[in-house]
């Protein structure tokens, strides 16, 4: 296992980026929201159904089926604050969508790719100002893990989230970021200069 930082979103960049698509194209602005709150790979994303969202009357669920030997999640789907208000929006979304209907798809109606995901993450990321070397979908799901870290959940939370069989492969998430690094970096000679 290696020690790098992990490629995460700041909360700042994060915000910048949900709020530039969200300016520009609802449905990547949902694309976007999905893989973040869920902790989504690209591949977990562009496969997603109608039918993997369920409401019980009260709340709206997505169920993924992971990717990488990971297992199969059933998460709630959250509202913290009105831009992160996936419940309502997505309830909206897929109104009237057939059950084996793709939630996402290009431009032509047609399945995503990874590229082209790729391409979007890379295009939005450039237009909201975030870092070159976080301007690629699996920064998302990193930023989940991270944010919750962040935020005191514990290690097995983190896991279920991510669906991760290991608790070694959430381990990753109690390493730094580089943000982190570049931050206790210049508050060290920002204190040593005074």
């Amino acid at each position: 296992m290696t020690n790098k930082p992990v490629v995460a979103l700041t909360q700042q960049e994060l915000r910048a980026l949900l709020l530039k698509a969200q300016e520009h194209d609802h449905r990547v602005f949902l694309m976007f929201l999905v893989t973040v709150l869920h902790a989504l790979r690209v591949s977990e994303l562009i496969n997603l159904r109608v039918k993997d969202f369920s409401f019980n009357g009260t709340n709206w669920y997505l169920t993924v089926q992971r990717l990488k030997g990971s297992n199969k999640t059933t998460q709630k789907l959250i509202s913290p604050d009105p831009l992160f208000d996936e419940a309502r929006l997505l309830s909206e979304w897929l109104q009237g969508r057939k059950p084996n209907e793709y939630v996402f798809t290009n431009a032509n109606c047609e399945p995503l790719t990874r590229w082209g995901v790729n391409y979007l993450v890379e295009q939005y990321g450039r237009w909201a100002g975030v870092p070159e070397h976080k301007r690629f979908p699996h920064a998302l799901k990193h930023t989940c893990g991270i944010q919750m870290r962040k935020t005191g959940a514990k290690l097995e939370e983190i896991q279920d989230v991510l669906g991760h069989k290991r608790l070694d492969s959430t381990a990753m998430y109690l390493r730094v970021t580089q943000d982190e690094v570049d931050d206790a970096r210049a508050k060290a000679f920002a204190t040593a200069c005074i």
